[in-house]
């Protein structure tokens, strides 16, 4: 009965030694998975982040906000009949742009009508 109990002991103590190194094991797996999608995930978010830059500075330098200092800019500031004031910081270039093309639609006469 003895040798019996020591055989069943030996069993359980070769399945719990062997639990324990497939859970080391699968532990293992994880975690360098886990590290390999976060190292992947940050080269991945630096990337966007450059391409973001340098977007940027190709935009800055092609629509001219590196060339402001050979423009003149000059601060207008008006006062209407309420006596606001209306400053206007834009561009000489900018300042008599037209805002809307021909073909945004039309003005009409509005009349308001008594119901």
């Amino acid at each position: 009965m003895l040798t019996v109990f020591k055989a069943m002991l030996g069993v359980i103590a070769f399945i719990f030694f062997l639990v324990i190194l497939i859970l080391l094991l699968t532990w293992g797996f994880l975690y360098r998975t886990y590290r390999k999608i976060r190292v992947n995930s940050k080269r991945e978010s630096e990337r966007k982040a450059r391409q973001y830059r340098e977007e940027t500075g190709r935009q800055r330098q092609q629509y001219g906000f590196y060339q402001k200092a050979q423009h003149t800019q000059s601060t207008k500031s008006y006062e209407t009949t309420t006596g606001e004031t209306i400053i206007d910081n834009r561009h000489q270039e900018r300042e008599n742009q037209k805002i809307f093309d021909d073909s945004d639609g039309e003005y009409v006469d509005y009349t308001e009508v008594d119901s």
